[in-house]
């Protein structure tokens, strides 16, 4: 019955990413991927693959700054490190969230400025419409075609920054159901000390920013 409440998971996962746009998507947390880990990690005639494990040094090697586990007391008090499977699939996902911040962080960025450009060329717009005579306007001031132009800009910009503030969402869900689906097939603990991690990590941090600059953007497009 737990595989079954799982699946329906990753089903609503799959289903809440769909409409995102192809870039977006492709940074998302590979799920089945993660969960294939679990399964070989957990066979015991399976070893690390060399292509992962490659992965991982040269990761370790370039971001010294990777999330480890603490070692955990044993039964006596002594701490005592923790399995080996438990440090490589947390080092699995240190690469996933790493990526996932630095994706949303420079996407964001560019939005920002994108947004900023859009208001000033609206600004301008404006102004040039308010120099064109009274006259010109026979049943009253219309937008100019100029500034329906950039207002559909900005529409298509919002979208993409409201997608954004989703993907942060989701995979931040996403990240938690797949430890404690590792949790619960492995016998582990680290579902709280790891969300504890990513709690302060850039795709999460930058939500409450990229949320008041997307309403801002809205009101652009009014």
């Amino acid at each position: 019955m737990a595989r079954t409440e799982e699946w329906l998971d990753m089903k609503c996962f799959h289903e809440a990413i769909k409409d995102m746009p192809s870039l977006y998507k492709e940074q998302c947390l590979p799920f089945l991927f993660l969960r294939k880990q679990i399964d070989r990690f957990l066979d015991p005639r399976v070893v690390l693959t060399e292509q992962i494990a490659s992965f991982l040094k040269l990761e370790a090697g370039e971001s010294p700054t990777l999330y480890c586990l603490p070692a955990q007391p044993s039964d006596d008090g002594t701490p005592k490190d923790l399995s080996l499977e438990v440090n490589q699939f947390t080092s699995l996902l240190n690469l996933e969230v790493a990526r996932m911040n630095n994706f949303l962080v420079s996407t964001h960025r560019s939005q920002a400025r994108a947004a900023n450009h859009y208001m000033l060329m609206r600004q301008e717009a404006e102004r040039r419409q308010k120099l064109i005579k009274p006259a010109a306007f026979p049943h009253g001031r219309v937008r100019s075609e100029e500034l329906e132009e950039i207002r559909l800009a900005t529409y298509r910009l919002f979208t993409y920054m409201y997608q954004l503030i989703i993907f942060s969402k989701i995979n931040y869900k996403a990240i938690e159901t797949i430890l404690q689906e590792h949790d619960q097939r492995t016998g582990s603990e680290i579902t709280s000390t790891y969300m504890d991690y990513v709690k302060t990590q850039d795709f999460v941090t930058f939500r409450e920013a990229m949320i008041t600059e997307t309403e801002l953007c809205f009101i652009l497009t009014l």
